[in-house]
């Protein structure tokens, strides 16, 4: 009798692990986080993504069309606003594989913004590598702009910015850690990555088809919004960035484009010392280009040169921008932190200093590694 009930007896041990084990089309999976704040309320948006359908195109399956469901609900504070979604959502809610946080520009206030940083630092499922946006669109427009081609909203410019950013180096996404870090720190200014819908470049099965892009960066001290910058004003921005692997550089003449060069993994050196009191910042660009257009004759002495101007014209335009608006858009009172902290001490208020006219100088230099299948100067003469 003993040798018949051992075998049962080991099965249900055995088994006893897996009874508290659910499929995974029975939980649902919150994939990005949205905030809001309108009329004194904070509101909370979840978008939810199906790893059913998602497991089966990987496995060799046919493309399902992606479905986004997205949730909504307003509170007094973010955690009361997203218990709120508890009752309605009638399935077990995972939220360890949220990838994405976006706050819309109403909701980047200092109260807001530190409140949902703290809860999300002491829930222990949430993961402090989701990227973060910002964003003026509607946050469930936003939510529902899906990829192209019947994609998963998991490969969506939410959750993978950085094989687009590799591809075409600009704006840096950013990680909810590092994003904490930089506005904990009294002399940084951090770099929210601006998100909107763009409407008008894609159409699919003959209907316009929304997509993602990232249009600017929003600036953030202290937990405070500072202002946001559009795209096309913040080309001096990709120079001083970390990790920019490609980036392209329009040369003109005259309001003209006579030559386009990818720039591969440039290197920036800055260097900070006191000029009559105040201080003064140098920073140096070093970086090496290919040729993929060459509409006019240039010699490569000519090319780099205008090159060279470019870049400096950029960073030069990014600035004024910032001292316009009193945005350290450069973080160069970050500069004078980590080199000067001495400086830094008797010129700050509020861990930034006052940007000036000759505050910085800007030196590059180009070289020239390749030009495509044709030559450079057959036809400069040089």
């Amino acid at each position: 009798m003993r040798k018949r009930l051992l075998p049962f007896i080991a099965s249900v041990i055995l088994l006893g692990g897996c009874w508290d084990t659910r499929n995974i089309d029975h939980i649902v999976y919150v994939h990005s986080i949205g905030v809001d704040y309108k009329n004194g309320q904070v509101i909370a948006y979840v978008q939810l993504v199906g790893f059913t359908a998602l497991a089966k195109v990987e496995a060799g399956g046919g493309k399902e069309k992606a479905a986004v469901s997205i949730g909504k609900a307003a509170g007094e504070t973010f955690n009361i606003a997203t218990d709120k979604i508890y009752p309605s959502i009638q399935q077990r809610v995972s939220w360890g594989h949220v990838k994405s946080l976006v706050f819309t520009k109403q909701a980047l206030q200092k109260g807001i913004v530190a409140d949902v940083i703290d809860v999300l630092n002491r829930y222990n499922e949430i993961r402090h590598t989701a990227w973060v946006y910002a964003t003026d669109e509607p946050l469930s427009e936003l939510f529902e702009a899906t990829p192209l081609l019947n994609a998963s909203s998991y490969y969506s410019l939410l959750s993978n910015p950085e094989e687009i950013f590799q591809q075409s180096s600009f704006i840096r996404p950013i990680r909810l850690n590092r994003l904490i870090a930089d506005m904990d720190e009294k002399a940084a200014t951090a770099r929210l990555p601006y998100l909107t819908i763009d409407r008008r470049r894609w159409i699919e099965n003959k209907k316009p088809k929304p997509m993602l892009a990232v249009s600017g960066v929003c600036f953030l001290h202290d937990y405070t919004l500072q202002g946001c910058v559009r795209r096309s004003d913040l080309e001096g921005l990709r120079w001083l960035e970390h990790d920019i692997r490609r980036t392209p550089i329009y040369v003109k003449q005259k309001g003209k484009t006579i030559a386009s060069l990818v720039v591969r993994n440039p290197k920036t050196k800055w260097s900070v010392k006191a000029k009559d009191g105040e201080p003064a910042f140098a920073v140096q660009v070093e970086a090496q280009g290919n040729i993929i257009e060459l509409r006019k004759p240039l010699s490569r002495t000519q090319l780099v040169q205008l090159a060279e101007q470019t870049v400096k014209q950029e960073i030069r335009r990014l600035y004024e921008l910032g001292k316009a608006r009193r945005i350290d858009t450069l973080n160069v009172s970050e500069q004078l932190y980590r080199q000067r902290p001495d400086i830094w001490t008797q010129h700050q208020s509020n861990g930034l200093i006052p940007l000036g006219d000759n505050t910085l100088s800007v030196s590059v230099k180009l070289a020239i590694g390749a030009s495509g299948k044709e030559k450079l100067n057959y036809r400069a003469g040089d």
